[in-house]
């Protein structure tokens, strides 16, 4: 029996340790996509919207104008597009300002994309927080907002950052339509999101709690304690 309970410990142990390369392995590919998004595709981009533009100015045909100018607003549009695209995979300010920041400019991102006004509460002493943390925490409220957006069938939302020397709290939540959590668990088409959530919290040492029931709204919080040696 001991054995048994011995193999299935190493067996947890392994899979835990799997699943965190694999994630580690998912944030390292969205960067380099983000990365060549933006050094190759954005440039290429600019560099035809400079051109169209110049060909523009030149054009003495008004129709050829007006053609132009509609072939300059596509290429705004794609490269406004690709500017997204590299912010929602890999946004710099998470690293260069820290997790509060950069829930700023996700609950900004999600107003102006999805019409998903997000009332934003930050609380917090220290924002140098561990990067594994931090990416962990912002992923989670990227799930949840996405989730508010695509199921919750509302206009507003709350997100809530809490750090201080021993852990980081937070809380998002909406009032909208709400799910039957364990329900939604046993759905495999349902389960990927919140098993995905819980697999990032775990392997920073955290907890995530889902509360929710049909027409009464849901609530995400997740806890992760900090290490010690990053707050002395």
């Amino acid at each position: 029996m001991a054995g048994q309970i011995a193999e299935l410990e190493a067996y947890r142990v392994g899979a835990r340790a799997l699943a965190g390369r694999i994630l580690s392995a998912q944030e390292a590919e969205r960067a380099r996509v983000s990365r060549e998004l933006h050094d190759e595709t954005g440039q290429a981009l600019t560099l035809l919207l400079v051109r169209l533009q110049l060909i523009e100015d030149t054009a003495s045909d008004p129709a050829m104008r007006k053609e132009l100018a509609e072939l300059r607003g596509l290429v705004v549009n794609a490269l406004d597009g690709v500017r997204r695209l590299t912010l929602q995979l890999g946004p710099s300010v998470l690293e260069d300002l820290g997790l509060a920041s950069a829930l700023e400019w996700l609950a900004d991102r999600v107003d102006q994309d999805a019409g998903l006004s997000v009332d934003l509460v930050l609380d917090h002493d220290d924002d140098a927080v561990p990067v594994d943390i931090a990416v962990a925490v912002f992923r989670v409220a990227q799930e949840a907002l996405t989730n508010i957006v695509r199921h919750a069938h509302v206009h507003h939302a709350a997100v809530m950052l809490k750090i201080d020397e021993r852990k980081i709290v937070l809380t998002v939540s909406d009032g909208g339509a709400g799910f039957d959590v364990a329900a939604a668990r046993s759905d495999p088409a349902l389960s990927i999101g919140l098993f995905g959530m819980a697999e990032r919290v775990a392997l920073v040492d955290g907890t995530i709690e889902i509360r929710s029931r049909p027409g009464a709204g849901t609530q995400v919080v997740v806890r992760v304690p900090l290490p010690r040696e990053e707050n002395t």
